[in-house]
């Protein structure tokens, strides 16, 4: 893993039409896994609101989770196994999109 070529400008959960945005204060571990906190985030928001959300006809199944990176020379990133499990059990789809600056 490598840390410091880009920067993620835009994080966020799709859900049906709306969108939710990571908070920009969220503590980071320098040692953890490239934007666990920010994901972990969305993902506990969504799992803890689960129901309600599919009461109101959110088909999480179609939902995504947006990652926009802005990069120079390289775009690396790894994703935690244990944040890719929530992801799978709640039907949602990661979205990243690189683009070099």
């Amino acid at each position: 893993m490598v840390k410091g070529f880009g920067k993620c400008t835009l994080l966020h959960i799709k859900l049906d039409n709306n969108r939710i945005n990571v908070p920009d204060d969220l503590p980071e571990d320098p040692d953890g896994p490239v934007f666990y906190e920010e994901i972990a985030w969305l993902l506990d928001l969504v799992e803890k609101n689960e129901k309600e959300l599919i009461g109101l006809g959110v088909d999480l199944s179609d939902s995504q989770i947006w990652m926009i990176y802005y990069y120079d020379k390289q775009c690396n990133m790894e994703f935690d196994a244990s944040l890719m499990g929530r992801m799978g059990k709640l039907g949602l789809k990661l979205c990243v999109s690189c683009q070099e600056i």
